[in-house]
């Protein structure tokens, strides 16, 4: 029963934007800060939505789905009979939802994608 509840546990706690808490969804999303949002943007598809904050900031919303296998590792048993026998981990299913607000320094709407750099983020969850 472990082994499963772990298995969840990591599950949740890979997911991009979407943690349990808003600290580890901001550590996880904040590799994007100081970077132009076009890197974003050609990294996970365009915004749902774009809203203007203030004056000069802009906030561009994301919720993005992937999913990744992982395991299939192989592993080896030995039986001094038959000889090595090779094995394989199951592989498991993850989904990773991303969604959250990522601010950025845009101070008209003039300025192209590519010179609005990110300065915050703010997870949804």
């Amino acid at each position: 029963m472990r082994p499963t509840l772990a298995l969840i546990a990591a599950a949740f706690g890979v997911g991009g934007c979407t943690t349990a808490s808003y600290e580890a969804a901001e550590m996880s999303c904040s590799e994007y800060i100081g970077k132009p949002i076009s890197s974003r943007i050609a990294a996970y598809g365009p915004p749902t939505f774009v809203y203007r904050i203030n004056s000069t900031q802009v906030g561009y919303v994301f919720k993005t789905k992937t999913t990744a296998y992982v395991g299939g590792e192989p592993y080896y048993t030995v039986n001094y009979l038959t000889g090595a026998d090779t094995h394989h981990t199951p592989a498991r299913k993850i989904t990773r939802i991303c969604h959250g607000v990522y601010i950025v320094h845009a101070p008209s709407d003039a300025m192209p994608v590519s010179e609005r750099i990110i300065v915050g983020v703010r997870a949804k969850g």
